[in-house]
């Protein structure tokens, strides 16, 4: 079947950067200063993580340019190692990658509006959300990418107010952002990161998974050999800006205190910053903003999904597309996923889980950059920046994150392995019929 690329560079941007840009934001940093209390430290936290993802995104733009098929890990891996490894990509990719930040960004939109509206039910807003959305793109292809192209747009100009009014304001809690001893020490252990800094990085690269979208949709996407590349990188160039200024307002706007261990990092940053009503007004529009994270995940997970089950023959119903070919089975297939998560999982175990899993994979799919270029040489279209030092900074660094975190949080690790695992199924279903 014919492909349909109806899909500009534009709507592809604004895909990865809505993908990237919510839950993990406006909720990381309580989590952070736990470990941490430096401005600077914190900070170079997310510079650091960043960077990382920018490194990745390099060579994902050249493989999805390569590949540019819908599907993402579930498709690269398939093509570059094997089926086998494909299907637990897929299966990470659906239930970890958009099922589960899905229920995680419900949790926290539901936590911002009971704390401007306290009679208000967090999950049960969180469960209408995903109904709505998934309705909505299950409806009309059109009406969707407008909605995530307005929201999009109004998510980043909300931060940039935030980051202006910060600015303006000054700072307020006196922090100190210099790379003073105390800071280094927090940083670094010898000559690597120290475990919890690398931890904190897991909370980092949770807030920027996505950077990766456009790649899942590659096969919807016009001109995907140059677009894709560019909405890649783009998109993770801005949001990566916006998160370094954003974090310094929240720090120095906010005694730490009153942030460490809470979700609603933005809503308490904002009363200090306008005023306690002001504040929950501006809380009240973050809440409604993350929406464009839940909706574009709800947009590119099910087309995932999609890939993955038509190649099982027994679940293929569940991959049909409607007359407007939107995978709208699909669509409530993960919202079910969805909902059943937001209810089994606390917060802080599913950002864990999410991020150490997408983490393994996304270190795979990089590693199938030299696969590629071993195979097949050089693309004619995009080719990796900096190849292959961006690629080995990518994958060490990774894997040094993953090393510590293994180390610290044990069950979140054995439980995202298991989940790869589980893909195996999978594949061992598909198998009655001929391989991707």
């Amino acid at each position: 079947m014919k492909e349909n690329r109806n899909i500009d560079v534009w709507s592809a941007t604004s895909m990865v950067i809505a993908n990237m840009v919510g839950t993990g934001v406006f909720t990381s940093l309580g989590y952070q200063l736990f470990d941490t209390q430096s401005g600077f430290a914190l900070l170079m936290i997310w510079i650091a993580g960043g960077l990382i993802a920018l490194t990745g995104a390099f060579s994902y733009a050249e493989i999805a340019g390569r590949l540019s098929k819908d599907g993402g890990e579930f498709h690269f891996l398939s093509e570059i190692f094997h089926p086998a490894l494909g299907y637990m990509a897929g299966f990470v990719s659906t239930t970890v990658g958009f099922a589960a930040p899905v229920a995680g960004a419900a949790l926290a939109l539901g936590a911002y509006l009971h704390g401007v509206f306290p009679m208000v039910s967090g999950p049960l807003v969180g469960i209408l959300v995903i109904i709505g959305l998934s309705f909505l793109h299950g409806r009309s292809l059109s009406i969707g990418l407008l909605f995530q192209r307005i929201s999009t747009l109004a998510k980043v100009l909300l931060m940039l107010v935030f980051i202006i009014s910060g600015w303006y304001v000054g700072n307020k809690s006196q922090i100190d952002f210099s790379p003073n001893t105390t800071a280094l020490s927090e940083i670094f252990e010898g000559f690597w990161f120290k475990a919890s800094f690398s931890v904190s990085l897991v909370w980092v690269s949770f807030a920027y998974s996505g950077w990766n979208a456009a790649a899942y949709i590659a096969g919807s996407i016009e001109n995907p050999r140059r677009n894709l590349s560019r909405s890649i990188l783009f998109g993770t160039l801005v949001v990566m800006v916006l998160y370094a200024a954003l974090n310094w307002v929240f720090l120095s706007s906010t005694p730490i205190d009153l942030m460490k261990g809470k979700k609603e990092i933005g809503l308490i940053s904002a009363q200090y910053i306008w005023g306690q009503n002001w504040g929950k007004l501006m809380g009240g529009v973050i809440s409604i903003l993350l929406v464009s994270t839940i909706s574009s995940m709800i947009f590119t997970g099910p087309r995932v999904l999609k890939t993955m089950l038509e190649k099982v023959p027994q679940l293929r119903y569940w991959a049909a597309l409607n007359s407007k070919e939107i995978p709208v089975r699909s669509i409530w297939l993960q919202a079910l996923v969805s909902m059943v998560l937001l209810h089994v999982m606390d917060f802080e175990s599913l950002i864990y889980y999410v991020a150490f899993t997408l983490s393994l994979f996304t270190m795979l799919t990089v590693l199938g950059l030299f696969v590629l270029r071993f195979k097949s040489g050089k693309p004619e279209g995009y080719k990796a920046w900096g190849y292959p030092i961006t690629s080995l900074i990518f994958l060490i660094m990774t894997a040094s994150v993953c090393v510590f975190f293994i180390q610290v949080k044990p069950f979140e690790s054995v439980m995202g392995l298991a989940t790869g695992l589980v893909g195996l199924v999978f594949w061992f279903m598909s198998r009655s019929e001929r391989h991707i």
